[in-house]
């Protein structure tokens, strides 16, 4: 009973694919930041100009959506259930999204590489940073979940402390209606060019495989809840600081605490976001990483061919490709119709599914979901300390005073 004890109605040792919704919440808001902030602003700047904050923001409501479906799916056991009802659909889905979040990792890593090589540390051999930057990264990522979630956990409260109070000693000229009109162009040419940018939908997918166990606080939607507030807020203040030049601007959140009013007394702020978002984008490709085994394992049986795969393209796409933004492009053409195709309709038709083989199977379910239900309760099974020893010995070993 050792591994079952509990304390404060929480269990010291969980089940495995199991984390508590404040770890869910800091590799929310890791992957809030990671890559949402570092190249998305200014990607949408160049497309849609003073639209790029209202752009963001239809993204979050889109990313909402999926979130939505997401959780729903993970709270009722969705996973659990299509296992053991050995559903087809769902093998067929975890092979789609194991291929989906390879790529997404892949197109991911090569952006983050790209812009240290190129912007950050110019005089650094790339293949060094290469083999830097994806150790730690396939390393949490063959551990799993858990280790993720504690890892995000512990370093999650300092980096929001460095993001809020470089925004608190913000100091800069902005004029808030650069963020105007809402329309650069005909909604309709908007609402049509929108899709291709799939590339930063979905990263919260690998949920679906987590089992989540609450705490009293509702950490999971404040998790949510700041970190969307805070990204949306920083893009607000990227297009009234730049305007259209954010185009230029490469990575927005690093930037942005150029303008600390600090800096003028203890030099450049930049640093102090520069190793926060290294440390979110070392955890988001790792979740992204564990989300596509995890997938190939529930399709194929095994998770090695994508422990293998996925390192191994990554590997070949920074060694073989002419230019490493060439990488992170692709994903912005035709192909981002497919990413967002796949990251808006896969959580929707996997929620259908679950919902639909729990009314079918009502029984199994029940089964299942029973290991869940005596959490946080008393055992009312007799002590077995002296288990095997005769009834008149344990009268004379029992406490004085104690009835029998």
């Amino acid at each position: 009973m050792a591994n079952s004890t509990i304390k404060h109605g929480l269990r010291k040792n969980l089940p495995i694919g199991t984390i508590y919704n404040s770890q869910a919440a800091a590799i929310i808001v890791a992957l809030g930041f990671a890559f949402k902030l570092s190249s998305a602003p200014g990607i949408f700047s160049e497309a849609f100009g003073s639209a790029a904050f209202w752009v963001f923001m239809g993204f979050t409501a889109i990313e909402g959506i999926c979130v939505i479906f997401i959780f729903a799916f993970a709270r009722m056991g969705g996973d659990a259930l299509l296992r053991a009802t050995n559903c087809i659909f769902y093998k067929a889905a975890c092979l789609v999204a194991c291929v989906w979040l390879s790529a997404k990792t892949v197109f991911y890593f090569c952006y983050c590489t790209s812009y240290l090589t190129h912007e950050l540390f110019t005089g650094t051999q790339p293949f060094l940073i290469y083999v830097l930057f994806l150790f730690p990264i396939v390393y949490l990522g063959l551990k799993g979940t858990r280790s993720i979630a504690r890892s995000c956990e512990l370093f999650v409260p300092l980096f929001l402390a460095v993001v809020i109070l470089n925004l608190a000693f913000l100091d800069s000229d902005m004029d808030f209606g650069r963020n105007l009109p809402v329309f650069t162009t005909e909604p309709s040419v908007l609402f049509a060019t929108m899709p291709r940018y799939g590339l930063w939908l979905g990263d919260v997918f690998p949920f679906i495989f987590v089992r989540i166990r609450n705490k009293k606080a509702p950490y999971l939607t404040l998790g949510i809840a700041s970190s969307w507030t805070i990204a949306n807020l920083i893009v607000l203040i990227g297009v009234a600081l730049y305007g259209n030049a954010l185009k230029t601007v490469s990575d927005l959140f690093i930037h942005i605490a150029s303008f600390n009013q600090l800096s003028l007394e203890i030099g450049r702020m930049e640093w102090t976001n520069l190793f926060g978002i290294i440390m979110m984008s070392l955890y988001s490709l790792s979740f992204l990483y564990d989300g596509a085994n995890q997938a190939c394992e529930r399709a194929l049986g095994t998770a090695l061919p994508s422990k293998i795969l996925c390192p191994t393209a990554v590997i070949c796409s920074a060694l073989f490709s002419s230019s490493l933004q060439q990488v992170t492009d692709f994903a912005l053409g035709a192909s981002g119709y497919i990413l967002t195709a796949v990251a808006f309709a896969l959580p929707i038709l996997l929620f259908a599914v679950a919902k639909a083989e729990k009314k079918k199977y009502s029984g199994l379910y029940a089964c299942l979901d029973a290991e869940y239900a005596t959490i946080g309760k008393e055992s009312n099974a007799p002590d077995s300390e002296n288990d095997g020893v005769l009834y008149s010995f344990k009268q004379n070993c029992s406490p004085k005073g104690e009835a029998q």
